[in-house]
């Protein structure tokens, strides 16, 4: 009777034993960028949040959060919506054109009404500003454009694809792109099986990164190009990415910038749309709102 218990104990833990073993050879085979590619399936995306700071002389300081979805259609990211809300100091937020005699006045009241209006356009950084990103047409609601907007076209249609005016502020690395994520991973120094970290350069980013394009707003020069970022990035049980935190310095002995970004809700629901077509402005339309008489870049800054 033992020698017969003892067989079924034998049989019972091979029988247990050939999933958990097949189990465990799925999760080594599922690398990341495959786990990745998984999620990829219309009206579905991903959640995330960015946290971003400055450390100057060993004190840091949070400038703004992001908050914001990505859209998955079949080939990656379809559509983007997010809002970044910037903190500034009444100091900040001054402006000062410098022109006025030794009593302290302004030189002119050309001047003082200039000098009004970029208070206010400096003003509207303070406040949210929301961009919506579908089929690479941007559209821009709030912020420093907001103000200048005709009450009844709350939304500017950018002409080109672009972050907005806050745009490379937030997270220049998407970890939602297989191309990037493969980069990454190619230059990883340390490499376990949810912590990665390592090095990339700008100009790397600029090969493989469509929304690293979008964030810069311009060709890179050669100088640019050799900035260096350092990035942590870690993942969940599914080598689907959680957290990644990117800092770089871009000039020696300067204040280091970091965004630390989280990530949730993978393949949760999403669906982005453009908003209405009565309700988007156009730059003539932002122009007019502005009023001033010497141009400034509107829409050429990211």
């Amino acid at each position: 009777m033992k020698r017969y218990i003892a067989g079924l104990a034998c049989a019972a833990t091979a029988a247990l034993g050939v999933p958990a073993l097949a189990s465990t050879a799925h999760a080594q085979a599922a690398d990341p960028v495959s786990a990745l590619k998984s999620q990829f399936k219309s009206g579905r995306g991903v959640t995330y949040v960015d946290t971003i700071k400055t450390q100057n002389a060993g004190k840091g300081t949070v400038l703004g959060k992001r908050k914001g979805e990505l859209q998955f259609d079949a080939s990656g990211i379809s559509a983007s919506d997010h809002t970044t809300e910037l903190r500034f100091t009444e100091d900040a937020l001054a402006f000062d054109t410098g022109d006025s005699d030794s009593s302290g006045e302004e030189s002119s009241s050309e001047k003082t009404k200039e000098e009004k209006q970029l208070e206010k356009l400096f003003a509207g950084l303070a406040e949210p500003e929301r961009v919506v990103r579908v089929n690479k047409k941007a559209y821009i609601w709030g912020g420093a454009y907001g103000q200048f907007l005709p009450r009844d076209k709350p939304w500017l249609g950018s002409p080109e694809d672009t972050f907005g005016l806050t745009g490379s502020l937030g997270q220049f690395i998407n970890a939602a792109e297989p191309a990037t994520l493969k980069a990454l991973l190619a230059r990883a120094t340390v490499k376990r099986p949810t912590a990665y970290a390592g090095k990339i350069t700008f100009g790397e980013l600029q090969k493989v990164s469509p929304w690293f394009r979008v964030t810069q707003g311009r060709k890179l020069s050669g100088q640019q190009a050799k900035i260096t970022v350092s990035w942590k990035l870690f993942l969940n049980a599914d080598r689907l990415p959680v957290r990644l935190a990117t800092s770089l310095a871009t000039f020696k002995g300067g204040p280091t910038s970091t965004v630390d970004t989280s990530y949730s809700g993978w393949g949760s629901e999403v669906a982005i749309a453009a908003p209405p077509a009565d309700q988007v402005a156009t730059v003539k339309e932002l122009e007019a709102g502005f009023a001033a008489d010497t141009p400034i870049p509107l829409l050429t800054v990211k």
